[in-house]
């Protein structure tokens, strides 16, 4: 008997932390030049696209009905 390990969700911390990333700037460094303030659009915009990443990863999503994930 094998047990199935419940998968803890990881895409939710990627989009809580560009949310974090995307407010610092106002919230943190409210007298900083604005050119910091730009530095982070790209990290919170990073941070998107690697939630989206991680969360096709974990629903399978674009897998082929007769693709089997592999066994662990």
């Amino acid at each position: 008997m094998t047990e199935e390990k419940a998968e803890v969700p990881v895409a939710v911390w990627y989009f809580i932390g560009a949310t974090f990333a995307g407010v610092a700037p106002v919230l943190f460094f409210n007298f900083a030049e604005w050119w910091v303030k730009l530095l982070f659009i790209p990290v919170a915009l990073g941070l998107i696209v690697a939630g989206f990443v991680q969360l096709r990863r974990e629903t399978g999503w674009g897998k082929s009905e007769g693709e089997q994930p592999p066994a662990t």
